[in-house]
């Protein structure tokens, strides 16, 4: 269940970095003006997963690393609809930063690829550790092009149970890696 994960949390990175770009083309004219609305949308994403959850703004709206610790600590403290919002809210708030205000892309890639794999961590075959490991691994691997830099990120990360998930974490991050670039291929079209 790891390498479906992994293809999946390429493509909501991929498709976060995308509105990023496109966030950064519409944001460059009038910027003051156009950096406020983006300011007010993040606001919004953050207001409405604490609405919808009940829980933080503030894991919507911040890094991540806070939260990635708090989702590694406590996995089951997380319900289904809680890790789908995160990945919904943060993944418009990161797209939005990414293009017009400050903020670094890895942390927040890698809450959403965790999150996502969280939601996924219940399939058969998979559980939360596992899904960590390969959360970790393949956002890190989507969102830097490098899948090496995704792996060790993720063995740093995962500290003494990284080296039971090894595989996983190297495929993850390839596969990851393989699937941001597929996603990323000029369509080529008839002429």
């Amino acid at each position: 269940m790891g390498l479906p994960a992994a293809a999946l949390i390429a493509v909501v990175i991929t498709l976060g970095r995308r509105l990023g770009f496109r966030t950064a083309a519409w944001a460059g004219q009038h910027t003051a003006v156009r950096t406020v609305v983006c300011a007010t949308a993040v606001g919004g994403c953050a207001a409405a997963y604490a609405l919808l959850t009940g829980r933080s703004p503030g894991e919507a709206a911040l890094s991540g690393q806070d939260a990635l610790g708090r989702l590694a600590a406590d996995p089951h403290a997380w319900s289904m609809a809680a890790l789908i919002t995160l990945v919904l809210c943060k993944g418009l708030a990161w797209g939005i930063a990414l293009g017009s205000l400050r903020g670094g892309p890895v942390f927040p890639a890698v809450l959403i690829g965790a999150a996502v794999a969280m939601a996924c961590s219940g399939l058969p075959g998979f559980g939360a550790t596992p899904a960590l490991a390969v959360g970790a691994s393949a956002a890190t691997a989507a969102i830097s092009g490098l899948p090496l830099t995704g792996a060790v990120l993720a063995v740093l990360l995962m500290g003494a149970d990284a080296h039971h998930q090894m595989p996983l974490i190297v495929a993850g991050s390839v596969v990851a890696f393989i699937v941001t670039q597929l996603v990323n291929r000029p369509v080529r079209t008839a002429d």
